[in-house]
């Protein structure tokens, strides 16, 4: 039995598409860029990037007249900022199709450019009409066609990706996609062992989602795989877009100490209760109670517990949990 609580790497490193501006790509309209650090500098050391541009890839050119969201009755189309009479909506939709066909099977992530009209997640300016103030509640075009025919896929903008909180549960969710893009599925015993590995990440949403999805891999056979396997991957991505709570993260961790009551001196539970606390008031980070319990297991190892993919749901390098 192993006791490396990383788990087995996957065959492949996931792969993200990412705004191209973002990677430092002269491909906005004024040809500059918007190169984010933490993706190029960070990220990329254990991520393979995608680079995606709509505007250029729907023709515009660089430099190009910028374009918004415009709202005319009840549609919100996307318009050419100086004439809103020429429409783009219909090639930014067709580049959104053309990606989502080649990429919903082949990325566990997209990380997108906040505010654009092409890109933005939420938040983008919407014009209504002369003289009124924008309405920022937009999303850009692109994303929002992309996310229809791709939903499983997760979406992020690098803005958030600033929140210590998203940025964890945005990284936990690519990994996770990740991991289910490399089962074999004509194998029930891989899906069985994929949801029984997640169980205490599930757990950490609260409710009772884990015994929910479940009820879909119970019976699950290599003629009825397919139909289940997509109807439990819809469901599992929608829960584990839940941003889990410390209260919540401290009713797995203290679950997890439970595999270890009967190894542990009763200094070392006492230790690791107090570290629980410390953590449930904000004075330690995620981080210095995980490391106590994996501590304890590598001294006392729990195959079961080893095999939680919540101990290490993503390279130790990115170091996540050290601000959550």
């Amino acid at each position: 039995m192993s006791h490396n609580i990383s788990h087995e790497t996957p065959p492949s490193r996931p792969r993200v598409a990412v705004s191209a501006c973002l990677l430092g790509q002269s491909v906005r309209y004024d040809g500059a860029h918007k190169r984010d650090r933490y993706l190029t500098d960070h990220l990329a050391e254990v991520i393979d990037f995608i680079p995606v541009c709509p505007e250029v890839e729907a023709g515009f050119g660089v430099p190009r007249p910028t374009i918004q969201l415009r709202k005319f009755d009840e549609q919100i189309r996307v318009v050419r900022s100086d004439d809103a009479a020429i429409d783009v909506t219909a090639k930014i939709d067709a580049v959104a199709q053309q990606r989502a066909q080649q990429l919903s099977g082949e990325i566990s992530g997209f990380i997108l450019k906040k505010k654009s009209p092409s890109c933005g997640m939420e938040r983008v300016p919407v014009a209504i009409e002369p003289g009124r103030p924008y309405d920022r509640s937009g999303t850009g075009r692109f994303t929002q066609t992309f996310h229809q025919l791709a939903p499983l896929v997760p979406l992020e903008e690098e803005g958030r990706l600033c929140d210590a909180a998203l940025r964890e549960n945005f990284l936990e969710r690519v990994y996770a996609l990740h991991r289910w893009q490399q089962l074999d599925l004509n194998q029930p015993s891989a899906f069985v062992d994929f949801h029984a590995r997640h169980k205490f990440m599930l757990m950490a949403r609260g409710g009772d989602w884990y015994v929910r999805l479940g009820r879909i891999v119970a019976g699950v056979t290599r003629e009825n795989s397919a139909d289940r396997a997509q109807a439990y991957i819809q469901h599992f991505m929608q829960v584990m877009a839940r941003v889990v709570t410390r209260k919540r993260q401290i009713n797995v961790l203290q679950h997890a100490m439970g595999y270890l009551k009967q190894d542990l001196a009763a200094a070392d539970k006492q230790e690791l209760l107090e570290v629980f606390q410390a953590y449930r008031q904000a004075y330690v980070p995620l981080a210095v109670p995980l490391t106590l319990l994996r501590h304890h297991l590598r001294n006392h190892p729990q195959e079961y517990l080893e095999r939680q993919h919540y101990l290490a749901p993503y390279p130790d390098a990115l170091a996540l949990r050290a601000a959550i």
